[in-house]
Formats: structure tokens, sequence, C-alpha cells
């Protein structure tokens, strides 16, 4: 996901891992080209309570309330000990210490009990004797607490260190590049003092690599190696080279009411602690990473570790809120793709395609004909596209959100990251901008990130009147399945009625959804190598795809097209249930006027909704 920078000359003897001669005979002259920067301290590790004592107090703080306060304060609790929430939020003053989250094996399981004692407590309130909104809340918090207790039995089946924002070092780095606000001299403050526990944040993903290293997960070689170059990179970057650096800079510039001396006195901490803690750090881990590829395995797939099938069974389950097996699931993508392939025949048929040529042949011509937009150009349209669509949502959609969601170019993309709950924060889609762009994937891409997507989805959520829980939680099958099916409302209400090229991209989504039932199956559970993936994508969706996504997120690529499926189901459902009387606009509000759900959860509402609609209706 990110982009690999050339290697830079290690500019520290500690990330070089020492002197190379001896000192005492032959003392080094070192040029300071610049004032000397300050001595900064490395942060000590983290210490923990002892868990049976600190399980014994929060006891005591959540037994006897209410259910709402239950609800409100043992949330609190479990958002406490994830600090970067409350940082990304901009509320460092709730925080009892400004610290980055501990990410250690030994929190997680004292997580673990916590959970357990909130998920004890929370079953001794009756069903009885709450509301119909009280028992919905009940249910979900269970759900969401049982999943987090599930994960903790396979927390060693990870890869820590992986690449992108799917491991430790890219979540880190977006936390500070993206998300931590810095629009005051005091968040300036909080991002140089944070900045100096990135140290410790990567001797722990040392820790966890070693820890599975012990359990035999070692991540395989095609990822790691990527994962490996992203880290050495920062090892080997000066501090203005970084994104660490760079973007705290415009940030800082971007605030006039601080002084030019408190700025420069802000970088120089920052480069200090670049050079002196977090540049050694990732020289350490990319030593520790270096090692292990030469222990990885060649072949991809959870599959392939002592206990991975039965962790691989759990996380299709988990992310398909189903029992489907891994072979069901990968045969409703084979039929799936079958379905896509055949309207896709259609409309290259309307174009006067060859019929001999490979779907991959014909996409080619389909990015020709479709027509281009400039890297410098792409922001621009899609926020074009996002305005068009916002003027039509009024007529599908009872509810919209007030926080505004904006688009935000640069070298990858394709994805959404929410805004804060203050709105200081807007939405974001990100927006992959450089080069010429094909059009014909834009609008689909827009529809599924922002509206009516996970922007108009989740922002909305966190606009409504529910325990926090339920407005911050987001299950994986509901909410991919939503950008799905955001999609294909798209393409029902006759959005793409005159835009062909933009309909035969939406197809493509479509198939690259169905494929990845295929594909992560095929890796995780029938042993399939990364280059037969690989090839299965290009004669399936046109492209090679993203095959190392898929295997080091096991399941997750599944949830979309079966949180679509089912959402369509329960459509088509009402809607022969209701004839006439059906009302689209209604029957969005109950699927998201709730939150995010399981997609278990959501079937009896649907039931519920044909019903009172049933009884409204005149007799014919």
């Amino acid at each position: 996901m990110k982009a690999l920078f050339s290697l830079l000359v290690c500019l520290s003897l500690v990330a070089c891992g020492g002197s190379g001669g001896n000192d005492t005979a032959n003392p080094p002259t070192t040029p300071t080209p610049g004032p000397q920067l300050p001595q900064i301290e490395d942060v000590a590790d983290y210490q923990l309570p002892v868990t049976e004592e600190l399980v014994l107090q929060i006891r005591g703080q959540l037994q006897g309330l209410s259910l709402d306060n239950f609800f409100a304060q043992s949330y609190a609790l479990l958002e406490a000990r994830n600090p970067e929430v409350a940082l990304s939020e901009g509320k460092a003053d709730q925080l009892l210490s400004l610290s980055l989250t501990n990410i250690s094996d030994d929190k997680l399981l004292q997580d673990r009990a916590i959970q357990a004692l909130m998920l004890e407590l929370l079953q001794e309130y009756p069903l009885a004797e709450l509301s119909d909104e009280q028992r919905l809340s009940k249910q979900v918090y269970q759900h969401y607490l049982q999943q987090q207790l599930d994960w903790a039995d396979y927390y060693l089946y990870s890869y820590p260190a992986t690449y992108g924002n799917f491991g430790w070092p890219g979540q880190t780095e977006f936390l500070f590049t993206d998300l931590l606000p810095v629009t005051d001299l005091a968040q300036a403050e909080q991002y140089v003092q944070l900045a100096g526990q990135i140290g410790r944040r990567l001797r722990q993903v040392e820790s966890l690599l070693e820890s599975r290293r012990e359990a035999g997960i070692i991540e395989p070689r095609t990822t790691l190696s990527f994962s490996l170059d992203q880290v050495q990179t920062r090892a080997d970057q000066a501090a203005e080279a970084t994104p660490y650096y760079s973007v705290f800079n415009a940030k800082l510039g971007a605030i006039s009411n601080i002084p030019g001396s408190d700025k420069q006195s802000l970088r120089d901490r920052l480069k200090a602690t670049w050079q002196q803690i977090i540049q050694p750090a990732y020289a350490s881990l990319a030593s520790l990473m270096s090692q292990l590829l030469s222990q990885a395995p060649a072949n991809v797939g959870f599959g392939q570790y002592e206990g991975g099938d039965e962790f691989y069974a759990f996380t299709l389950s988990h992310y398909t809120d189903s029992q489907m097996s891994a072979a069901q699931i990968h045969q409703l993508g084979l039929q799936e793709l079958a379905r896509i392939h055949d309207e896709l025949r259609t409309l290259f048929d309307e174009l006067g395609y060859p019929q001999n040529e490979s779907l991959q042949q014909l996409l080619q011509r389909v990015a020709s004909d479709g027509g281009t937009v400039a890297g410098n150009q792409a922001v621009g349209m899609f926020e074009g596209i996002i305005d068009a669509a916002y003027a039509e949502l009024p007529r599908y959609f009872n509810a919209l959100p007030q926080q505004e969601v904006i688009v935000i170019g640069g070298p990858t993309g394709g994805y959404y990251v929410s805004g804060s709950d203050d709105g200081t924060r807007p939405g974001a889609f990100y927006a992959q901008t450089t080069g010429n762009l094909p059009y014909y994937t834009m609008p689909t891409l827009a529809y599924h990130e922002a509206v009516p997507g996970h922007h108009l989805q989740i922002a909305l959520a966190q606009e409504l009147d529910l325990p926090d829980f339920r407005r911050r939680t987001n299950f994986t099958s509901f909410v991919e399945g939503w950008g799905l099916y955001a999609e294909r409302l798209a393409k029902d209400v006759g959005w793409y009625e005159n835009d062909i090229y933009g309909d035969i991209g939406r197809l493509q989504f479509e198939a690259m959804r169905a494929a990845r039932l295929v594909l992560d199956t095929g890796i995780h559970a029938m042993g399939w190598t990364y280059q037969q993936a690989e090839q299965f994508s290009l004669e399936n969706v046109g492209d090679r795809g993203t095959i190392a996504r898929y295997s080091v997120y096991p399941g997750q690529a599944t949830a979309y097209m079966t949180g679509l499926l089912e959402f369509l189901r329960l459509r088509q459902m009402a809607q022969a249930a209701l004839g006439d009387t059906f009302d689209l606009k209604a029957f969005h509000q109950v699927l998201i006027g709730q939150g995010s759900m399981p997609m278990s959860m959501l079937a009896p509402r649907v039931e519920d909704f044909i019903q009172s609609h049933a009884e409204e209706s005149p007799a014919d």
C-alpha cells in the first residue's frame, strides 16, 4: 500500500550497528552541519497492573449499574485502554497520560479478561425487563464482546510487521501522518512527545514477531520481503525525508500563532527523536525481519501452520457472519463470477468488441475508449461525482449525515477513513491520483467509498442517538456489504443509464469481490500458490489483483460479496412481500438507521418492517 523510497546512507552509528573501527586509537571528528540537537531520552516499557486485581476493581465499578450506564461506562473503559482513539479524535485532554496504545500480547490477554467480565455482567440483565432498543443494544454488544474473546484465542495467528496498514509499522505511521491533529501548540507538543514512543512501539513489534516465530508462524517470504523493504526504507532515511517529519512540518507551518522560535524548537526535537530513538528502532526491526526472511515459508496461506485450518474457519465465520464452509464460499464465488461475466459480455457486445478476446484485453479497450483523467484533475473529478450523487440521495434516503466528506489525493488510495466524532476531521475518501487514470472505474469507486457507500453509512451512524459502542463499532460484512450495495443501488436507480463504460467498471469491481471468495479460500484452505492466485485474478477480473492483501488478511475479503448478497436478499424479500407499497427510503432507514450490526441481526428487523408495513397497508 505504501510506495517504496530510494535508500539513503545511514546517518546514525546506532542504526548502522556500531562504529566499525577502534575509537580509542583514532578518535573520529564528526562535522556538525547545524545547531546541536537536544538529547532525547527513550521511554520505559509499559507496566501492566495485576490482571486479577484490575478485573476485581472493574467489577466493582460496573456492578449494579443501569443497562444504559453499563453500556457507557464499560465501553469507555475499553476505549481508555486504546488511547489512540482519543488521540485521533483530538481528545488527549481526556487521557490520564499521553501514550500510544500498548500492543503487547500481555495487554491483549488482559483485555480478554476484562471483556470476559463485561460479557458476564452484561448477560445478567434480563431481556424481559428491557425496551426494544435496549434488547437490540444488548444483543449487539454481546456479539461484539464475544468476537473480541474469540479473536484472542487466535492472537498468535498474525503478521505483526506486515506491509502497509495491515501491520503495526504502517498503522503507526498512518496514525502520525493522517490521524493525529496538529492545529495548535499543545497538539504540536503532543505529536513530538508521542513520536518519542515510536521506539517502544517498534520494540513491541519485535516481541510480537519473536512470539510468533516460537509458535511456528512466520510471514511468508513473498510478502515479508516487501514488508522488510518498507521498514528498511525508514531505517535508512534522514528525518526530513520521512512522512513523520514532512507532514508535521507542513501542519506546523499552517499554524499562525506559534512563534518561529517555538516552531524551530519543535522541529529540532522531532529530528533529534528520529535520529536517537526512532531510526535505530527501525534498523533493529529491519535486522530481525531480515533474520526471519531466511526462515520464512515459500507457501502463502494460514492453512500451512499448525491449527491454521481451525483459525481460518473462524475468520470466515467472523467476517461473513455465517456458518458457510470454505468450500461453499469458494463455490459461491465461482457462481457469482459466471453471472458477472455474462453481464460483462452483454456490454462488450453492445460496444462491438471481439468475442474471442480475454477479459484483460477487453478491459484494456474499455480503459482506452472510456477516456482518461489526468492525475492533477482526479480529485476534482471525484468531487464532481460525489456532488452529483449527493444531489440524488434525498430520493432514496430519509436521513443524510451532517458531516462532510473530502477527497484526498495521493500515490495510493481506494479507501475511506471516518471523520472524528466532533466533526473537526471530516470523513475522507483517499484516492490514488498519480498518472493518467481510466475514467471507467471512478464512479463506482466514489459511490463505494463516499456516497451512498461508506461515508453515508458510517457518518450517519456517528450522528445517531445510540450508545457509543453502536455508533463506533463496524461489523465488516455489514460495512463492506453496504459499500457494494451502494454500487449496485447506483445501477438500480439509473445512474449508469448513459454511461456504459462506468457500468463496465461497476461490473469489474463486482467481479473482483466475487473473485475474492475464490481467491481467499483458495489461498488459505486449498493450498493455492501466489502465482496460481494471480493467474486466476488475471483471467477472471482482468488484472493480477491484490493477492498480497488476501494472503496477510485471511477471511476479510469474503465479507464484501457475502454482505452484498444478504442486503440484496433482504430487499428482494421486502419487495416481494410488500409489492407496490414497498418504500425504498423507509427500507434503507431500517438497514442503516440503527448503525452497523451483525448481518444475522438485520434479517429480524427487516421481517418486522415487512409486518408493520403490511399491517398499515389497506386491504385490497
